[in-house]
């Protein structure tokens, strides 16, 4: 593994760096983009001395850009960076109606939930197949079984994200390539700006997860070839709840919020 790297979107901090931190646990250089310079400094300064043995590089790249993907993917050609994993993990989220929202928010979300992490998996996994080995995680939400108001645009991007990645898996598969799609509920993170205290109560009980805890059920899931991965077994709950929630209760929610 001395040239073979993981790749983790938006790792310099949350759910992200706890991906780059499990995969390198498993030997894997790690190369982390994201659009912030300085947590992307600080990431490398917790993670290099913990794998010293390993390569910890940052790029700066905003990708919600056009063409971001192919930039990315021609680095790490320029600099014969052997990607084997691919985590798909940078996101953006913002409650409110959508309509109400400036249009060119809802379009960085799509570029970044959608375009991006699809051509992503493209422009890699053709290299994958071609080695005949890969690993390939995309970070998607349980709200993309969902139909929420506040909430369209994020999770219409994530239910994209989850049913693309069930056709790559299938596609994929018999080349030795291994694609799996992770939908946690909440996680102990800043995406969703909730006060530290509530955080605290909601991680007690269980209604969050930490995101070590998601990136260990993650990677585990990814390496043992699992489609899809919901964790936390209080999620399956909220799923069912939410389809056989009436939609006048839905139309309660949109009065009071939206």
């Amino acid at each position: 593994m001395k040239n073979t790297y993981a790749i983790i979107t938006g790792g310099s901090s949350g759910i992200g760096y706890a991906y780059a931190e499990e995969w390198a646990r498993k030997g894997y250089n790690i190369l982390i983009v994201s659009n912030r310079e300085d947590l992307n400094a600080e990431a490398q300064n917790r993670l290099q001395p913990q794998f010293p043995e390993q390569r910890i590089l940052t790029r700066y790249q905003d990708l919600t850009a056009d063409n971001a993907a192919q930039e990315l993917f021609d680095y790490c050609e320029s600099e014969n960076l052997i990607v084997e994993v691919l985590v798909n993990n940078a996101g953006m989220f913002y409650f409110g109606a959508a309509v109400d929202k400036p249009m060119a928010l809802s379009h960085k979300m799509t570029m970044l939930h959608c375009t991006t992490p699809a051509d992503l998996c493209v422009l890699f996994g053709q290299k994958m197949k071609e080695r005949g080995c890969g690993y390939i995680l995309n970070a998607s939400s349980i709200t993309a079984y969902m139909g929420f108001p506040t909430i369209a645009v994020y999770q219409a991007s994530k239910s994209y994200l989850l049913k693309f990645s069930k056709g790559l898996h299938h596609e994929l598969s018999h080349y030795g390539v291994k694609v799996c799609c992770v939908c946690p509920g909440a996680v102990d993170t800043d995406l969703y700006n909730l006060p530290v205290k509530m955080r605290k109560r909601f991680r007690a009980i269980g209604i969050m997860l930490g995101p070590e805890q998601i990136a260990k059920r993650g990677v585990r899931a990814t390496l043992h070839g699992r489609k899809v991965k919901i964790p936390g077994p209080i999620n399956y709950f909220f799923l069912l709840m939410c389809f056989l929630l009436p939609g006048f209760v839905v139309d309660m929610v949109k009065k009071k919020f939206v």
